[in-house]
């Protein structure tokens, strides 16, 4: 088996270069080329080309996406439809009607959407495992519901959590801190997810080795089941009731709000907005939970 860690340093260099051409060429000036940086999601989307290529190469592809706020919102660019990400990477669609990106550049831009449709086909098959990497910190129970709910939302799952810096008993590390550390431990096995421990080293040198050793024991764990499709009932009077399913958050945790004619869903101030059923687009949102 051949296995690949990608480095989306590089990538993320041209994607950036290519981005500053197109903005150049819509006679962008910096502070707003600065926020089409932003709209490209340039870091996520480099790291999920930088993976999709690199499946070509390896049986194994391990890809460390980063800050999860910035995971998850390019789940949200990546559940787009190829037209939605079009228009969410101003302003090429203007600029190649325009022909005023040189050939190379379109053609480059045409690679980019096949690419982010590869990651799409990659992160939503079955061979593929998203782990969670956390400290046992005060609060990380709070901190772990929200992020399963959002990644719920976004129609994926948590399906291994690495927990990050669990001191041991014997190894001089202050008590009761450290054995607060470690109850952090059976409490988020008993969540019923696969847990991988690295410990607290004082020589961070060895993190790396320890932290491919537990990556690789989670790696091979079971795929959690993934968020149910969405339901409609329809009520005599008239209602409907729309099932999104989000296990494990709260109902209070759930707000549900329209924009024209999309259903725009929040979870811990992460949005998934979509289309809404020609059905519903006559209807008022009566509330969430």
């Amino acid at each position: 088996m051949t296995s690949m860690v990608v480095d989306v340093t590089e990538k993320r260099a041209q994607i950036e270069a290519l981005v500053d051409r197109a903005s150049e060429s819509a006679g962008l000036g910096p502070f707003a080329m600065e926020l089409v940086r932003g709209l490209v999601q340039i870091d996520g989307i480099a790291g999920a080309i930088a993976a999709s290529e690199s499946s070509a190469f390896a049986e194994t592809v391990v890809w460390d996406a980063g800050e999860i706020d910035s995971f998850l919102r390019l789940l949200a660019v990546l559940g787009a439809s190829r037209a939605d990400l079009t228009g969410m990477i101003p302003p090429i669609a203007g600029l190649r009607a325009l022909q005023a990106l040189p050939p190379d550049d379109v053609i480059a831009w045409q690679r980019l959407l096949d690419s982010l449709e590869t990651a799409q086909g990659m992160i939503a098959g079955d061979s593929a495992r998203i782990l969670l990497s956390v400290e046992p910190d005060e609060g990380v129970d709070d901190v772990l519901t929200m992020r399963m709910g959002q990644l719920a939302l976004m129609r994926q799952a948590c399906d291994a959590v690495i927990l990050d810096g669990v001191p041991g008993k014997g190894e001089g590390w202050p008590e009761p801190w450290a054995e607060t550390r470690r109850n952090c431990v059976d409490r988020i096995r008993a969540r019923g997810v696969p847990v991988a421990v690295l410990p607290l080293l004082a020589d961070e040198s060895a993190d790396a080795a320890a932290f491919e050793s537990a990556a690789g024991e989670v790696l091979s764990s079971g795929r959690a089941p993934r968020p149910r499709a969405d339901r409609l009932d329809e009520h005599a009077n008239g209602g409907y009731d729309l099932h999104v399913h989000l296990p494990g958050v709260p109902a209070d945790g759930v707000r549900a709000g329209r924009i024209a004619d999309s259903l725009v869903i929040e979870v811990g101030g992460l949005r998934r907005q979509a289309r809404l059923m020609p059905v519903l687009t006559r209807c008022e949102i009566k509330g969430a939970g």
